[in-house]
């Protein structure tokens, strides 16, 4: 993994269950397919400084195929974490009612 932090959190995710795991402090991000736990971590901290990170949870994501107006194509896979952080809520995701 090279050594450049702010390209291992590439996008927040924000789904129904994204959006209801945020209100348990529990934040949903695409990372870099090559990130490990630790520097997923070492990220988080630099774009959010002062929090406690209590745990994170990587997923591998597999690209579904879909249709085309030429045949078929298949998108890339990814990488999805967790990240499970202690403090106030950050702002950054949407609040569900």
């Amino acid at each position: 993994m090279s050594k450049n932090l702010s390209n291992v959190l590439l996008e927040t995710v924000i789904t129904e269950k994204s959006s209801a795991l945020s209100q348990q402090n529990k934040y949903t991000f695409k990372v870099a397919k090559g990130a490990t736990k630790s520097s997923i971590k070492k990220a988080f901290e630099e774009v959010f400084p002062g929090r406690k990170i209590l745990s994170v949870q990587t997923l591998k994501v597999k690209g579904h195929k879909k249709r085309t107006k030429g045949g078929y194509a298949l998108p890339k896979d990814g990488k999805k974490a967790v990240i499970t952080a202690e403090g106030s809520r950050i702002e950054y995701f949407p609040n569900i009612s």
